[in-house]
């Protein structure tokens, strides 16, 4: 009314409860999710059910997947093997119980390098410890070595880095290093630091650098989720494009993407000599563990 005037008070926001239809729905898609992409990260369950527009792109949904997801997986739904978790390590020597497991064991995991006779070595570099467990299956099977850059690395971690790639170059090998970040102002720079600092360490070894995922082309291609962009960083005044970060990639794009960019690297006829002695070789312990000597 005219004349009056109006007092607008603080107040809390209430949010509404989710029904338990809505819960049901909400679950059966985790499930997919996880079913689909195992093992993937529980903020890569996140985003997958925000671009499916099953959960709002804020903290509280983010909250809300992390509370099914762990119900689901208590209630033995989803198996504590789809979701992995990079950020947590435990270490052990390799240890038997005597010399014949040992041998057993040896013969059933026996694996000949399969870049020693390569004329490249490959190094993929996550920025993120939890996207190590969604690729390692890819590395792993093409004995890759993974690293852990965790944003700006140390300089011990790059100067490790730079002395196998002079290592390779003194072999007559090229090293390839390929990165996978965020792409926002801090993910993309922390890689041209490290790239930099490398080079640094290594004037004229043979070495080529490459950001793998996520760039702006895949962010337009595979029409990846956006966040806001902190505009008060430092390194955000010559930053283009959306932020976005690399669990938003769908995991099986991600792990294509990886695998893609290692076996373009392979000799296939060196891969066919090495696999064939690895056979040998391996039928060989078999044969020792089955002596007992």
């Amino acid at each position: 009314m005219k004349g009056q005037t109006t007092s607008y008070e603080p107040r809390s926001v209430k949010r509404r409860r989710r029904t338990n239809a809505e819960l049901a729905a909400l679950d059966d898609i985790i499930y997919e999710v996880c079913a689909t992409e195992a093992p993937i990260t529980l903020r890569g369950v996140y985003y997958r059910a925000v671009s499916r527009d099953a959960i709002e792109k804020t903290e509280a949904g983010y909250r809300v997947i992390m509370r099914q997801l762990l119900k689901l997986r208590r209630a033995g739904t989803v198996p504590y093997h789809w979701v992995t978790d990079g950020t947590r390590l435990m270490r052990k020597p390799s240890s038997w119980s005597n010399v014949d497991v040992m041998l057993r064991n040896a013969a059933s995991s026996y694996r000949r390098a399969l870049w020693e006779d390569q004329d490249t070595e490959i190094i993929v570099l996550s920025e993120k410890d939890a996207i190590s467990g969604v690729i390692y299956p890819v590395t792993s099977e093409w004995d890759v070595e993974l690293g852990i850059t965790r944003g700006y690395s140390s300089e011990t971690f790059v100067h490790s880095i730079a002395e196998t790639v002079q290592d390779n170059t003194n072999y007559g090998k090229r090293t390839v290093l390929y990165n996978l970040g965020d792409h926002d102002p801090e993910g993309i720079d922390a890689w041209r630091d490290f790239e930099t600092k490398v080079r640094g360490f290594v004037p004229g070894a043979n070495l080529e650098c490459e950001r793998l995922a996520v760039t702006a082309q895949q962010i337009e291609d595979w029409n990846l989720p956006l966040r806001p962009t902190k505009r008060t960083s430092s390194r955000a005044a010559g930053f283009k494009g959306g932020s976005v970060e690399v669990d938003a990639v769908p995991t099986p794009l991600l792990r294509e993407a990886v695998e893609k960019a290692i076996t373009k690297h392979i000799d296939q006829a060196a891969l066919s000599i090495t696999l064939a002695v690895e056979e040998s070789e391996r039928d060989m312990l078999t044969r020792i563990a089955g002596d007992g000597s």
